[in-house]
């Protein structure tokens, strides 16, 4: 039975493998959260930044813009450490509404992805807690006539 769900679990990676990161000319996509608790997806396709939160309990802004060289650079920086992360964690335990993450980036010769359900690197609060913040920046710098720092404390809390 263990065979079978190998089996299963390396189809799926195999699915989500980078070629189709590349063949978008995605250069970055943040994602995380749970079902109920809600989900927080950053993407950059070919410069272009949008952020889609999910909350089944009330909306919140989505945005979308233009992004610089300079900031895929300090994403870059931000998610160094994730170079040192395996490229899957996985809890053991059977649970179908936990907490999911994906961190990829692919720029200027620099590929990486990571990904986990229920289980994490040592320091993933800490990057992810960085980062969090960079994309709140990044929010409040190019749309700032649509930015509210209520919604961003919903966003940081997901």
């Amino acid at each position: 039975m263990a065979d079978i769900w190998e089996a299963l679990e390396a189809l799926h990676r195999k699915a989500n493998e980078v070629p189709e990161f590349e063949d978008k000319k995605a250069m970055f996509v943040f994602e995380r959260g749970a079902f109920f608790g809600g989900s927080l997806d950053y993407k950059i396709v070919n410069m272009h930044f949008s952020m889609r939160p999910y909350n089944a309990f009330h909306t919140m802004q989505r945005f979308e813009f233009d992004v610089t060289e300079e900031d895929l650079y300090k994403i870059g920086a931000l998610v160094a450490p994730v170079l040192e992360w395996k490229a899957e964690y996985l809890s053991k335990d059977f649970i179908l509404d936990g907490f999911g993450w994906s961190i990829e980036y692919c720029y200027d010769g620099i590929v990486l992805k990571s990904e986990g359900y229920e289980s994490f690197p040592y320091n993933y609060k800490k990057v992810v807690g960085e980062l969090q913040e960079y994309m709140e920046t990044l929010c409040k710098k190019y749309a700032a006539n649509k930015y509210k720092e209520d919604e961003a404390e919903d966003r940081r809390r997901l």
